[in-house]
């Protein structure tokens, strides 16, 4: 009896002891706000505040690397990473990963299609391929066309816009914008809606409530008779009707089309350097020639001025140059200075900035 009573008195002991609780792992916010700089070998991240530089930092939080990374895209506080086959989710201000989806032959770029979608540029295939984020996997296919090259891509309102960029052969260019509906009010829509015909080899596209595209027109640096400027369109969102089609005179290969942070100018980059455009009429001027960057991107920064002892904000671009495509720039815009540099140990491909 006396051995029962000693048992039932360690059960009850037992019993009584609280679990032990396991704290969940605690990831420090290192990041967020700042310049996002993806190259070949990862993503770096440089704080505008505090003028430092976080190199590879994917790997650094989680142990892995990016294979043939392509483009950043920010929505909310999460950033969504496209590799050449695989589509990254993480936390912005972690940079922990959350998931990763393969499938890919050759993604370019991605965008919010709002319902927990994200649609996915694949150039290889010819379509866009719909990520849902709650099942977290390929949820269908869109074609952009027979043996077309879809790259860059943008959302307005219900609609998605996507543009046939070309080949990497100058003779094997493209003309095309498709279209598709994504939403009618509260209802889910994945349907395509046409195609607009735009300038040649159309290379980049930005939402300024209207949809703004960039042709780069062709460009053949081995003979330049073969050579047809860019230009630049304004397309009505709604109706899909092209209400403006400037000519870039004398510029060839434009590329990064941009928008600033006072939603007034448009830059973007060509073969001879970095130009600005107005946005209400397309009239074009040259800001360098010092440089001819395939990456860009524009951002105001506020400073103290100590001789004026006031507060100061100056639209800066970031950029890289095809030369020294391992460098990042800063140039003023006011001045046409460069100011500064960062260099990298490869080449950079994508900048985002999450404000």
């Amino acid at each position: 009896m006396k051995k029962i009573f000693l048992l039932l008195s360690a059960s009850f002991l037992l019993m009584a002891c609280p679990p032990e609780s396991i704290e969940p792992p605690i990831y420090n916010k290192d990041y967020g706000k700042g310049l996002y700089i993806l190259t070949e070998n990862g993503v770096n991240f440089y704080d505008f505040d505090e003028g430092v530089l976080k190199e590879d930092i994917y790997s650094t939080v989680n142990g892995g690397s990016l294979q043939n990374p392509s483009s950043l895209n920010i929505h909310g506080n999460k950033m969504y990473i496209v590799t050449k086959n695989t589509f990254h989710k993480v936390d912005a201000e972690t940079f922990l990963s959350e998931f990763s989806i393969p499938g890919f032959t050759d993604a370019q770029q991605c965008e919010n299609a709002y319902f927990n979608r994200f649609y996915v540029t694949d150039k290889a295939e010819s379509e866009i391929k719909i990520i849902d984020l709650i099942s977290r996997d390929i949820s269908g296919r869109i074609s952009t066309g027979d043996s077309v090259f879809p790259t860059d891509i943008v959302v307005n309102g219900s609609r998605a816009f996507v543009i046939n960029s070309g080949g990497d052969n100058f003779l094997n260019y493209d003309s095309t914008i498709v279209t598709i509906d994504i939403r009618n009010g509260e209802e889910m829509l994945n349907n395509f809606t046409g195609n607009i015909i735009t300038g040649r080899n159309p290379s980049s596209v930005v939402n300024d409530g209207n949809i703004i595209v960039l042709c780069k027109g062709i460009y053949d640096e081995s003979n330049t008779s073969n050579n047809e400027e860019s230009s630049l369109l304004r397309i009505r969102a709604g109706n899909l009707n092209i209400y403006e089609n400037t000519i870039l005179s004398g510029i060839y290969n434009a590329d990064n089309l941009c928008i600033d942070e006072s939603d007034t100018k448009f830059y973007f980059t060509a073969s001879d350097g970095v130009y600005f455009s107005d946005k209400s009429s397309f009239s074009v001027n040259l800001i360098t020639n010092k440089k001819s960057p395939n990456v860009l991107i524009s951002n105001n920064e506020t400073y103290f001025d100590l001789t004026d002892s006031i507060n100061k904000t100056v639209n800066y671009l970031w950029c890289n140059d095809q030369d020294t495509p391992n460098y990042l720039y800063k140039l003023n815009f006011q001045t046409n200075e460069f100011e500064d540099s960062i260099i990298f140990n490869s080449p950079i491909i994508d900048l985002e900035i999450y404000r």
